[in-house]
């Protein structure tokens, strides 16, 4: 199962590039907009210095990738935070990192 997953990710992923802890990595993964109807996700606040961003972003990349809360990535020409990194198990291996994102130069709700 590691090693289709592996190959489903550098085969279909997208091209990711990772800045943590004074390090570059560059992997392949799969991003996409985390769509719901929560109130979180649907509530727009405008706070006195500007609009703060809803939008959240689920990552599923390699698990040798260097991901941790904190990282920042530049996916497509835009800069997403990690807010959580989780390695995926099927019995003692790790088959793969699930991060959740948001997008970066502004507020969110994650660090309230």
């Amino acid at each position: 199962m590691k090693a289709l997953i592996d190959r489903l990710i550098e085969r279909y992923g997208t091209p990711v590039r990772a800045y943590t802890e004074g390090k570059y990595d560059y992997f392949r993964g799969f991003f996409q907009l985390v769509t719901s109807k929560s109130w979180q996700n649907m509530e727009r606040m405008f706070p006195a210095c500007g609009e703060v961003a809803r939008g959240q972003f689920l990552l599923i990349a390699p698990p040798g990738a260097a991901l941790k809360p904190t990282s920042v990535l530049l996916v497509d020409g835009k800069d997403y935070i990690v807010r959580r990194a989780d390695y995926i198990l099927y019995g003692s291996k790790r088959l793969f990192i699930w991060a959740l994102c948001v997008e970066g130069g502004g507020d969110d709700t994650w660090s309230a």
